[in-house]
This record gives structure tokens, sequence and C-alpha cells, in this order.
């Protein structure tokens, strides 16, 4: 698909790994809308940033783990600017809690991250189909993570959302062919504020681990989001995006 012209919705978008993806689809000349939930003024900043990039771009508030705020963003995003192509599902949240511990991880934990990681998505998704079923054509694509492949990361409902994450991407991808295709990103450690709260000493180690010596960037990662914008023969694939550390 030829990006420039088009549309992009990336929740999550205004920061991290979300900010760095709307300024790559910004480089190719998409337009972007730049969901946030609480970030407001990073948000902001990032639509700055984009208009800087010569494209349209609007902040779009909502939580996406609720149906009638997420009809509210497409709404809005379809009244500014007509079409969707492509939706980014990149919000997430997670605990600190190691797997053994199992009480550390309340009920109210465990639910909020199942509804913001894989619901959410859902629920974008659902919104944006028969959009892109009009036009067409449309893209849908996913931030999961290697956590979602093998078990480890943050927590145990974050691995456990990441591989329903994982799978709803193959769902969706045979659910929506042929007119939209569905594909994910599995970055491993990143460097976030989710990343740096490892510590130096499990980032070195997970550095050491990777057969490239290194760790994936951010833009390493959004360059594999573009990638999946542009192919119209991949559906159902998710890219690991982690500096070969999953071949262990």
């Amino acid at each position: 698909m030829d990006l420039r012209g088009k549309v992009a919705l990336v929740t999550g978008g205004g920061t991290g790994l979300g900010r760095v993806i709307s300024q790559s689809f910004a480089r190719e000349g998409m337009h972007v809308a730049v969901n946030y939930s609480r970030s407001e003024a990073e948000a902001n900043e990032t639509v700055s940033m984009l208009r800087g990039m010569g494209v349209q771009a609007i902040a779009v508030r909502a939580d996406v783990s609720k149906a009638a705020e997420v009809r509210a963003m497409v709404d809005r995003v379809m009244s500014e600017f007509g079409r969707i192509d492509v939706l980014m599902n990149n919000a997430g949240t997670t605990v600190f809690v190691p797997f053994s511990d199992l009480e550390g991880v309340s009920e109210e934990d465990w639910d909020r991250i199942m509804a913001v990681n894989v619901k959410g998505a859902w629920l974008c998704a659902k919104a944006v189909a028969p959009i892109m079923k009009r036009q067409g054509q449309g893209r849908i694509i996913q931030t999961t993570s290697i956590s979602g492949l093998r078990a480890g990361g943050s927590s145990l409902p974050y691995t456990v959302s990441k591989a329903a994450l994982t799978m709803l991407t193959r769902g969706l991808a045979l659910a929506l062919a042929p007119e939209i295709t569905v594909n994910a990103i599995a970055p491993g450690l990143i460097d976030t504020r989710w990343g740096r709260a490892w510590g130096d000493r499990d980032i070195n180690k997970a550095i050491e681990e990777a057969p490239l010596k290194r760790l994936p960037s951010l833009e390493d990662c959004a360059a594999a989001v573009v990638l999946l914008a542009r192919s119209d023969s991949m559906t159902g694939q998710t890219i690991v995006v982690d500096g070969g550390r999953y071949m262990h």
C-alpha cells in the first residue's frame, strides 16, 4: 500500500514507541491521529512534532478498554480526516511483579492489563474494520512482545495478555481478509520508561544474551511497523525485533 496521503490512528501514540511510530508514519507522508489516555501534554507535543514534519495531526483522548470511548475516538478521526487506513494498536499497560509472587498481582491489576492490552485492541479493530472494508483496503498492526511468545517479562498477566494479542492478530487476519491485513511486531527489551525500569543489571544482561550484542532501538521497531503497513502480502504474522534474543 502506498502510504503517502493515508491516515494512521496510533493508540498510545504520544510517548515512547508510539511517538516514534507516529513520526515514522509522518515521514512516509501519512496524516496521524495520536491517541492518548493520560499523557495529554506529551500527546500534544507529539502532534506539534508531526505537524512540523508537514503532515496533519490531531490528539484524541480515549481509554481503549471502553467501547464508547473507542467509538467516539474513531468518529473524531473520521470527522477530521474522512478515512482510516492504518490502525496501530500500540496502547498497553503492565505491573512489575515477579511471576512467583501470585499474591502480588491484584484482581484489579489482572483485569486492567487484559482490558487494555487485549480487549482494547479488539475494540479498536472492531471499530475501524467496517471503514477499511468500505475503503477496500486497510492495515491493522499490533504491538505485542517476545513475552507473548515465551513466558517472561514484567508480570504474569502481562505475558498472558501478549500471548492473547498474538493469537488475536492471527484470528483477525483470518476474519478480515482479503481487504485488511493484520500483523504484529514483538519487540524485546527496548529503551522506554518500562524498559528502563528493569535497571542497568538486567539491561546489560539482555544485551549480552543478544547475538547482535545490542538491544533494538525504537526506530528499529518502527521500521518493522512501516514494512507491515506497506506490505500487500503479509497477514497473520508477528515480526520479532529483539537483537536475536528470542532464538535462545
